[in-house]
């Protein structure tokens, strides 16, 4: 039973690993989103990445039209960046603030990571080590950011 679950546990890490590689070589929403309703710039300068994300918010509904990034930085960070735009397609703002929250909240052990579903659940092997754990919460940080402050470009 013991060696099943290791394989287990390998087979996992072997499909996280490869969904994390996928969002790094081929990122969803990777660019400039044009008329941006909403932005934010982080810059982490430990390791270097940097992460840019633009929305489009329905100033009516409150919803997220569009969303995009861009940025370079170590696998974990485009990968959890691609992830986020992802996630948050179609989401209202306090869908969205409510996603990085949970998601913060996961990686920093305040909820199971059976809380989080998807590809997101990938990135919850990033706990095993904690100086990439910030690698994965740039861009979050960054998503809360322009949700908050809603600034034009």
């Amino acid at each position: 039973m013991n060696s099943e679950r290791q394989h287990t546990e390998l087979d996992l890490s072997d499909l996280y690993r490869d969904i994390i590689m996928d969002h790094r070589r081929d990122p969803r929403h990777f660019g400039n989103l044009e008329n941006c309703s909403h932005h934010a710039e982080a810059y982490n300068p430990v390791c270097g990445d940097r992460v840019c994300v633009q929305l489009k918010v329905n100033p009516e509904t409150r919803k997220i039209e569009k969303q995009a990034f861009e940025g370079e930085g170590c696998s974990i960070c485009m990968a959890s960046a691609s992830i986020m735009a992802e996630e948050i397609e179609a989401m209202s703002v306090g869908e969205a603030m409510e996603r990085v929250q949970t998601f913060r909240d996961a990686m920093q052990d305040k909820l199971p990571s059976e809380s989080i579903e998807g590809d997101l659940q990938a990135l919850m092997g990033v706990k095993k080590f904690p100086v990439r754990i910030k690698c994965a919460l740039l861009p979050w940080t960054t998503l809360k950011e322009a949700l908050e402050k809603g600034s034009k470009i």
